[in-house]
């Protein structure tokens, strides 16, 4: 087990396997922290290929459709290109996690310029969706304390509902994530985020979960932000896993021509 925490896109967007059913009363002997780290260590496929829809809601229910493709090498790197509309074609990002702090790269076409994305940008919104760059990546499990605060029931599905809070909100930009996770295959269903003032500002809900080749998927959520409600909604199309992805896709000079990979 590292020290590392799969964050939204790492863990909802790369197939996880799920092993057998623990059982209530066993899950109810187990700490907040041993939980979550029960959803980390699900393994992962060696990589993943994805076809993906982002569609962008605002508050009047107008919808931006865009379609992405993603590559993936375990949860340690992820290249992703958006390939339409045409306004946002060829835009692609880059994660990188090491022992330290993830890396990441946005190469803007429209500018010719990779650039890499600092710390104090990291709190930051995403290509106008509702995720933020630090939700891209991976955090730091100690970043956080967690406390089992109950049992609960959603759709009729058994939860364990677990509370962390931030040691220092500042450094993620939450105070509080609230996680109901399901405690028989150890995948979240729904999320609450709290920003650094304590108050409720996004809520993402995992509406798809299906077994993909013998791993567990979240494949289609949504992220509402309650302050500005604004709504994300990302859905897998397609995907593909253990296919040998080429270690020259997840590097940041390869940003510029991953829209040639494009069939």
């Amino acid at each position: 087990m590292t020290n590392k925490t799969k964050a939204i896109w790492t863990i909802l967007l790369v197939g996880v396997l799920g092993l057998g059913v623990l059982g209530y009363a066993a899950a109810n002997t187990l700490t907040g922290r041993e939980i979550i780290e029960n959803v980390d260590a699900m393994e992962t496929a060696d990589d993943a290929m994805l076809l993906m829809t982002m569609t962008l809601i605002n508050d009047r229910d107008e919808s931006l459709v865009r379609e992405m493709r993603s590559w993936k090498l375990g949860t340690e790197s992820t290249a992703l290109l958006f390939i339409a509309p045409e306004d946002v074609a060829g835009t692609a990002f880059l994660t990188i996690e090491t022992d330290g702090d993830g890396d990441m790269w946005l190469y803007l076409p429209s500018l010719e310029l990779t650039k890499r994305i600092d710390a104090d940008s990291k709190s930051q919104s995403f290509m106008g969706s509702d995720f933020t760059y630090d939700d891209m990546g991976e955090r730091d499990i100690n970043d956080y304390e967690y406390t089992l605060i109950r049992e609960d029931e959603v759709e009729g599905q058994h939860v364990l509902v677990v509370e962390g809070v931030a040691i220092d909100p500042e450094d993620g930009g939450y105070s509080k994530v609230i996680s109901w996770i399901l405690d028989d295959i150890w995948m979240p269903v729904k999320v609450e985020y709290f920003d650094v003032h304590g108050d409720l500002e996004k809520i993402q809900t995992n509406t798809r979960i299906e077994v993909i080749d013998g791993y567990w998927a979240i494949t289609k959520m949504e992220m509402e932000n309650v302050k500005t409600n604004h709504r994300t909604i990302v859905e897998m199309t397609q995907v593909e896993l253990n296919t040998g992805i080429p270690a020259e896709v997840f590097t940041s000079e390869a940003l510029p021509t991953l829209l040639d990979r494009v069939p």
